[in-house]
């Protein structure tokens, strides 16, 4: 069986297990970062761990990647994954998807500098497909896909967001 059609037959078993048992759609993903000496940081997420560090020449060691790289990351692979997912479904056959993004930043931002926004002021997504399928076609199985993808979905809009701090007093 090839990876495609292994991909549409996943997709559609879970699809009939959720429509009959919908509590069983229903995940909580849990994850920790840790920062302690410096700013490198290790995330860790279900028995996966990765290393997260910002540049030198803001103070980190450059041990592992920035956030925003994971951050992008995550919406182009989710958005490429996303569209080969519904094509699958859909019985439309993708011979590549490719996902780039750019994003304009003004660094002050992330040091609480006065003037400057710690966010993007502007972020474009590009998707490039090859296939033989018409463009029309293609064109809107992508709107459909990204209508439900979870990463592009909760990076284009606000979305309630809740923050518990709590303090660990160190005795001396």
């Amino acid at each position: 069986m090839d990876r495609n059609t292994h991909a549409r037959d996943a997709q559609l078993r879970a699809i009939s297990v959720f429509g009959r048992c919908p509590d069983r759609a229903r995940v909580v993903n849990r994850g920790a970062a840790l920062v302690e000496d410096g700013l490198s940081c290790a995330f860790e997420q279900d028995g996966h761990r990765i290393k997260i560090d910002m540049p030198t020449a803001i103070g980190g060691s450059d041990e592992g990647p920035a956030p925003g790289y994971f951050a992008r990351a995550a919406i182009c692979s989710c958005i490429a994954i996303g569209i080969k997912m519904t094509a699958a479904r859909e019985g439309l056959r993708l011979d590549a998807v490719r996902v780039a993004i750019e994003q304009d930043w003004d660094n002050r931002g992330v040091l609480a500098m006065a003037g400057a926004s710690p966010v993007p002021a502007d972020t474009r997504i590009a998707v490039e497909i090859t296939s033989t399928e018409p463009a029309d076609t293609i064109s809107e199985m992508v709107d459909r896909a990204l209508a439900n993808d979870p990463w592009f979905l909760a990076f284009r809009d606000a979305q309630p967001v809740s923050t518990a701090v709590s303090i660990n007093a160190v005795q001396t």
